[in-house]
């Protein structure tokens, strides 16, 4: 069974699809349909990514939707229900985007007021990331802990974020620190 993901919104580069697929692909690997290309990190991949520009419905339960910066093909009233949002917390299109969907909202940033936070970062390339509250939802509970996640030194920080939240919802956390 697939822990599915779908990343809307990012376009052109594809930094966040990009930085999700590493980390996944290290955690459990992936099955990715991003585009005109469908490929597998793995024989028996965990994670079942997509990657869209554009989105008017999604109809698949429990799953993990990640915004990106380019929202405007993403229809603003979408059914999110029953999904969990990740949006970065210092994009002010993400955040009313997900005020006007039905999801539970993870904010990545490092920002005080978003759930998932960088608390160091390592000279190895990795970072500390930290979950500052309890999340609970109906398929899924996490508490406050801290988890390490290997990163590029040249990475932007909410792909990296958002990837770890990814992995932090499907269950594969890598090394845990607390």
């Amino acid at each position: 069974m697939y822990r599915t993901v779908v990343i809307c919104g990012d376009c052109g580069e594809k930094e966040l699809t990009s930085e999700i697929v590493r980390v996944c692909s290290e955690n459990g690997g992936a099955l990715v349909c991003d585009g005109n290309r469908i490929y597998t990190t793995c024989k028996e991949p965990y994670f079942l990514i997509f990657s869209v520009c554009a989105l008017s419905d999604l109809y698949i339960p429990d799953c993990i939707v990640v915004l990106g910066k380019a929202l405007l093909q993403i229809r603003n009233d979408i059914d999110l229900t029953g999904n969990i949002c990740i949006i970065d917390g210092e994009n002010s299109d993400s955040i009313h985007f997900a005020a006007n969907v039905k999801a539970d909202v993870i904010g990545c940033s490092m920002s005080g007021h978003d759930s998932l936070t960088v608390s160091s970062f390592g000279e190895d390339g990795s970072a500390i990331v930290t979950l500052r509250r309890s999340i609970n939802t109906g398929s899924f509970q996490a508490e406050p802990c801290e988890f390490r996640v290997k990163r590029r030194i040249d990475d932007n920080i909410y792909p990296m974020l958002a990837a770890g939240a990814v992995l932090l919802l499907g269950g594969r956390l890598p090394e845990k620190s607390t």
